[in-house]
């Protein structure tokens, strides 16, 4: 029940991470690998997937138990040890993103 919580918690900052999966640019990649290499420096990688809130999504964060692959891609997630930082709050994401799917009539894409 504890992980179902977790994740309703984080849901909005998954789902970014899943968006720049699958929606990849540069600038996210960019960051995503500079992530990438502080957190398999990390003691508290678990590539086996122990500690993941979601099975079967290693290497995940040991601490928080997020997949790294989603949490490296979501601009507004931050590491719980504080070795990297947020690049924009969940607010700053969501009206920017809101921003790129508008058309020139206003309407959504």
């Amino acid at each position: 029940m504890d992980s179902i919580i977790k994740i309703w918690k984080n849901k909005g900052k998954i789902l970014e991470g899943i968006k720049n999966s699958l929606f990849t640019s540069k600038h996210v990649e960019e960051i995503a690998l500079e992530r990438e290499v502080i957190c398999n420096a990390c003691p508290h990688i678990d590539r086996v997937g122990k500690s993941c809130v979601l099975p079967g999504s290693q290497p995940c964060c040991g601490l928080c138990g997020c997949s790294l692959h989603l949490k490296h891609r979501s601009l507004s997630s931050f590491c719980d040890e504080g070795r990297w930082n947020a690049e924009l709050s969940q607010e700053e994401d969501d009206a920017l993103t809101e921003q790129i799917n508008k058309t020139d009539n206003g309407s959504y894409i």
